[in-house]
């Protein structure tokens, strides 16, 4: 049975949706929700917990929320071969101890100028350590003494709070007392450091993928409206991160190169199918390329389906998110191709033909 040509008539009218889309997806990406950098990039917590046998996540992320105000709190679980188990936390920042260390921060930089401004600081930085140690009076002491005793009392803060969090894991999930804890800080200016990088890494990988389309076709239109499709593509990507929340991380970024790669893949077929055959119409050999591209892509969209399925059931946080990043790219890049490229250049392709 023939499939009705998809490009007969007005093919024209498709590019109406892709741009309708991706002003939609503009709006996601920087007005609202917006996409939330991960805690690799702009500083935080992370703490492994090993353990010998399962441990429900579930029964952890609410008891942590209750007993301390943790920003941004994650939960997963981790497994290895061999029967080894545990937990992969991670968070953003103690808000009690982070306004202590603010207030400390103000209370330093006001001590020679306004001292009297300075000891009240300190002494606000103290209520919030409260909450973890005990605090010394500060009736007697000066600006500068006091100042010193908030940062004392502070570094004794951090040390109950990280010994309360392995103590109330311990209790949660009823594990020996030598449990081993794995724990990493991110300081905001590594993961800013961790940011630059990773922006330096995607766009170079754009740069590149834009050297080689125009050097394998060395037609302007062709080449511009690739480079159109694999931006629509990352933009989609980047709005279905937004919708469901997956931070920009270390591990997102290389889905998003990931995409990259994807995105051209398909467009380049599109491309050579349509400009460099010479059988049939352009429209008919644009619309072969549309049944095989397809194809392609629901066998890709299947794969991601089920890794995204045993990812989750899993708990497997980081292949969760990088299947997930995929995933939005790949719908996008049915629109983007299908819609948006492929109606490009059939009209190109047209006219380049009906000139000779």
């Amino acid at each position: 049975m023939d499939i009705k040509n998809f490009y007969q008539g007005n093919y024209k009218r498709y590019l109406i949706a892709p741009a309708l889309i991706f002003l939609i997806f503009l709006a996601l990406i920087f007005v609202y929700p917006g996409v939330t950098e991960g805690i690799d990039l702009k500083g935080g917590t992370n703490i492994i917990v090993r353990a010998e046998k399962p441990l429900d996540t579930a029964l952890l992320a609410p008891v942590l929320e209750k007993k301390y105000s943790l920003t941004e709190l994650q939960v997963s679980s981790v497994s290895s071969g061999g029967g080894s188990y545990g937990l992969f936390i991670q968070f953003s920042e103690n808000t009690d101890i982070a306004q202590a260390q603010k207030l400390l921060e103000e209370a330093r930089g006001n001590l020679a100028a306004n001292p009297s401004l300075a000891k009240t600081l300190a002494e606000q930085s103290l209520q919030f350590s409260a909450k973890f140690t005990d605090i010394p009076s500060t009736a007697a002491l000066t600006p500068e003494q006091t100042v010193d005793a908030a940062q004392i009392t502070l570094t004794h803060t951090q040390e109950n709070f990280q010994l309360g969090m392995q103590e109330t894991i311990r209790e949660v999930y009823d594990l020996p007392d030598d449990i081993a804890f794995q724990k990493r800080e991110i300081r905001p200016s590594l993961g800013e450091s961790f940011f630059t990088t990773g922006f330096q890494a995607t766009l170079i990988g754009f740069f590149l993928v834009v050297i080689v389309v125009f050097i394998s076709f060395r037609e302007l239109i062709p080449s511009a409206a690739i480079i159109g499709a694999l931006i629509f593509d990352i933009a989609g990507a980047l709005a279905g991160m937004a919708i469901f929340q997956i931070p920009l991380s270390l591990s997102t970024i290389p889905a998003l190169l990931m995409m990259i790669g994807y995105s051209v893949d398909t467009d380049i077929l599109l491309t050579s199918r349509v400009l460099k055959r010479k059988e049939g119409l352009a429209s008919q050999r644009a619309h072969d390329s549309m049944i095989t591209g397809l194809t392609m892509t629901f066998a890709t969209l299947g794969a991601m389906a089920v890794m995204i399925t045993l990812s989750y059931l899993s708990q497997l946080q980081v292949i969760f998110e990088i299947a997930a990043v995929l995933l939005f790219g790949i719908f996008a890049d049915i629109i983007a191709t299908w819609l948006m490229n492929a109606p490009v250049l059939l009209w190109y392709a047209e006219k380049r033909e009906g000139k000779k």
